[in-house]
């Protein structure tokens, strides 16, 4: 414990100011711009469960173009910074376009379904475009940063990203809770005003990285099978994201079944946030030196008993607000876990030449299987009554998925082994950042 805190001290204290505020604008801009503010207001704006989860589905069917990434790469010159940069701007649309939208309302300009309608737009162009950028970065962090250094690195920038958000979600669920009945949606005024500085922010961190470099993208890069194991990740971290794509909305399912306002369902996700946080830092500094693959089979099977269990919080049990929270805290770490892990291992996998292309990859597979879970879940809502039986097959099933990919994964020999970074070749002898110093 005393090593990762002074671990974790030098990346808060030292020369990565840069990356700090990469991750710390990230952070604000995807807790504020994301779903646990989205998601609660168009719920309460009059959509339906289906509706909710079919506007949640937008990000993935959109994360599946970053699969197209290598191409455009090769095509822009391998300006990685460029296209970071321009991804990035189209994000800004999301906060902008939330603005907009519950002023008009609150004025009313727009309807409540005009504003689901617009609402849904913005979060899917702006969420598809915040997370390839993110992902971008990742491949920036591998430009500028030499092996050993990206791994101190990386996680720590994601454990903030990920877990960030829980200190800005709970007083915007205190200040919804609050106002709402007074303000009514335009309560959500000043959290997409914060989210759109946020973007901003973001943008401003990105220009100041060291440049990466030209990315070398060939036509043969783009091309051909990846490696073996890079490919068996990947199957089965589509089935993972099947059943995670098939999960409901918890907060969805708060606020239909359980009865809970916003309010429950914002401070929902700031519970979350906090308990990814908490369990991000402590994964991020452990991952530097240990074993992926064993940290995401146990993340699998954390999340599918976390989601299965979200059966207790039935309407018949009167602790099921808190039985909610307590799924929701066991499913968020998992999520941490895995996203962390599995980031790590697809970069430490991949062959000479492919890492770009195996990141690529593994982003529009993974955001390809979580939509196809996404609209089966869509389906169901839309076809069975809204109730809590339907839920319980719900959450049964999309357990049950990360169980038989647990089953599925590859592991290492032991939890000390920490699998070798093998495509050096991709790395410049002196990285940008180590020119810098």
């Amino acid at each position: 414990m005393s090593r990762a805190l002074a671990d974790w001290k030098r990346f808060l204290t030292g020369r990565y100011a840069a990356f700090r505020t990469l991750a710390v604008s990230d952070a604000i801009a995807v807790a504020l711009n994301g779903d646990s503010l989205s998601i609660p207001l168009i719920t309460t704006l009059g959509a339906s469960p289906a509706l909710a989860t079919l506007v949640g589905l937008f990000p993935f069917v959109g994360g599946m173009l970053q699969g197209l990434m290598p191409s455009a790469l090769r095509k822009s010159g391998g300006d990685l910074r460029k296209l970071t940069l321009l991804i990035g701007a189209v994000a800004l649309l999301r906060p902008l376009l939330y603005i907009a939208v519950v002023v008009a309302i609150a004025a009313g300009l727009l309807p409540p379904l005009a504003g689901i309608g617009l609402i849904a737009i913005g979060f899917g162009v702006g969420a598809t475009a915040q997370a390839i950028a993110g992902a971008n970065v990742q491949t920036w962090f591998g430009r500028i940063l030499p092996e050993r250094e990206r791994r101190f690195v990386a996680p720590r920038a994601l454990a903030i990203q990920f877990g960030l958000g829980s200190v800005l979600l709970v007083p915007v669920a205190l200040l919804v809770r609050v106002g709402e009945q007074d303000w009514g949606v335009l309560i959500y005024a000043p959290a997409f005003i914060g989210g759109l500085a946020a973007s901003l922010l973001f943008l401003r961190a990105l220009r100041g990285l060291p440049r990466p470099g030209a990315v070398s993208t060939g036509r043969a890069a783009t091309t051909g099978p990846l490696s073996t194991p890079v490919r068996r990740f990947l199957r089965t971290n589509i089935i993972s994201a099947v059943g995670a794509g098939f999960a409901p909305y918890l907060s969805v399912y708060a606020i239909v079944v359980l009865k809970q306002d916003a309010a429950y369902a914002i401070l929902m996700a700031a519970i979350g946030s906090a308990a990814a946080l908490v369990g991000a830092i402590l994964i991020g500094n452990w991952l530097e030196r240990g074993s992926a693959s064993r940290l995401y089979r146990i993340s699998l099977i954390v999340r599918g008993v976390g989601m299965a269990s979200s059966a207790l919080a039935g309407p018949w049990n009167p602790y099921a607000p808190v039985v909610l929270l307590v799924v929701i805290v066991v499913i968020t770490v998992g999520f941490a876990a895995g996203m962390l892990s599995a980031q790590e291992r697809v970069l430490r996998l991949a062959a000479p030449g492919e890492a770009i292309r195996a990141q690529s990859a593994y982003g529009a597979t993974t955001a390809g299987a979580l939509a196809l879970g996404q609209l089966a879940g869509v389906i169901v809502l839309a076809l069975l009554p809204v109730s809590y039986p339907t839920y319980v097959g719900i959450f049964i099933v999309t357990g049950a998925f990360r169980l038989v990919a647990a089953a599925t994964a590859d592991v290492g020999d032991d939890w000390n082994t920490a699998t070798r970074m093998h495509h050096g070749d991709e790395m410049p002898a002196e990285t940008a950042f180590e020119s810098q110093r």
